[in-house]
């Protein structure tokens, strides 16, 4: 059985509100008794701290890589060694969430996610889980030397991106998406401590080269998706992209922008869990504007804020 306990990860000296909105509705709608925020420097001071200690079951720890590594139980010497040859806070968080989990167990979320649906089944009857996502270039396209797959790719990216750029733009993706290949993402992340296929992950991220490890995605969803495409193990689940990704990338897109046809419930699935909205691909930007007070502002122009505010209105 999966531990009901959230985990979070944060690099960097400031605190988003949006962030606040991931860990509150993953406390009031995920089925988890503690969410628990590993983050790297003081924050106590940042604006929506307050916000933070409020949420049911909320507890903030510093990241200590030496103590995370010896407790997953994976040779933990090679592991602090490649950590602290990394760079970038999101490498460094690739590594991060798998030792945690393998050290005590939970579900390890993005905090560019808005959990919409109770984890309950899957905790119970999982020893670990991850999410696919529908994408142009897995890790079959990106090694394959046949000109007709990389045309295949070039021709999805290309739909993709008129889909991006269109009104009604995410509807027509829903209308083919089934032709885009599956891979996995550590967005979502789940399992056992101990288990098999974490522990997997962690020696394989201290096996990794060293020339590949700070490429981007390498520790991430790339190496995520070498370790699902060798597990036999059917406890560990694979789940549907409209579990965690319910629009994906690029054409995610769509949850901000206010001259879309989309509204909330038209992205969201009957399957849907989690809301992955991508803070890495097109919408970055916008992230230090996500307030109480923008959500409350456009929430019936634009989907991202109506799915917010549902999350504004719960009461713990």
């Amino acid at each position: 059985m999966i531990p009901r306990t959230a985990h979070f990860i944060w690099f960097g000296t400031s605190f988003p509100w949006v962030h606040i909105l991931a860990m509150r509705s993953a406390a009031l709608r995920g089925g988890f008794d503690r969410v628990v925020l590993h983050h790297s420097d003081d924050l106590e001071s940042t604006h929506w701290w307050g916000d933070a200690a409020a949420i049911p079951g909320f507890a903030a720890r510093r990241v200590d890589a030496p103590a995370l590594f010896r407790a997953a139980g994976v040779d933990s010497e090679a592991l602090l060694e490649t950590y602290q040859g990394l760079e970038k806070p999101e490498a460094r968080s690739n590594m991060l969430r798998v030792a945690i989990l393998a050290a005590e167990g939970g579900v390890y979320l993005d905090m560019d996610t808005v959990t919409v649906a109770s984890f309950e089944d899957l905790l119970d009857d999982a020893g670990a889980f991850f999410g696919l996502e529908r994408i142009v270039f897995p890790g079959k396209v990106r090694r394959s030397r046949r000109p007709d797959v990389w045309a295949g790719a070039l021709g999805r990216a290309g739909f993709r991106e008129a889909c991006r750029r269109r009104r009604n733009g995410w509807r027509m993706f829903r209308r083919l998406e089934t032709r885009y290949p599956l891979a996995a993402n550590n967005a979502v992340l789940g399992g056992e401590a101990g288990h098999p296929f974490l522990l997997d992950l962690l020696r394989r991220m201290s096996a990794l080269p060293a020339e590949r490890r700070t490429v981007r995605f390498a520790l991430g969803t790339h190496l995520l998706q070498e370790a699902a495409d060798a597990c036999t193990d059917p406890r560990v689940r694979a789940l549907p992209p409209e579990t965690f990704f319910p629009v994906g990338p690029e054409v995610s897109e769509h949850w901000f922008r206010e001259d879309s046809t989309a509204r909330a419930a038209d992205l969201v699935l009957p399957g849907t869990r989690v809301v992955h909205w991508y803070a890495s691909v097109r919408t970055r930007s916008i992230v230090p504007h996500l307030t109480p007070d923008y959500v409350r502002t456009h929430t019936s122009t634009q989907a991202f804020s109506a799915l917010a505010s549902e999350v504004l209105s719960l009461t713990p």
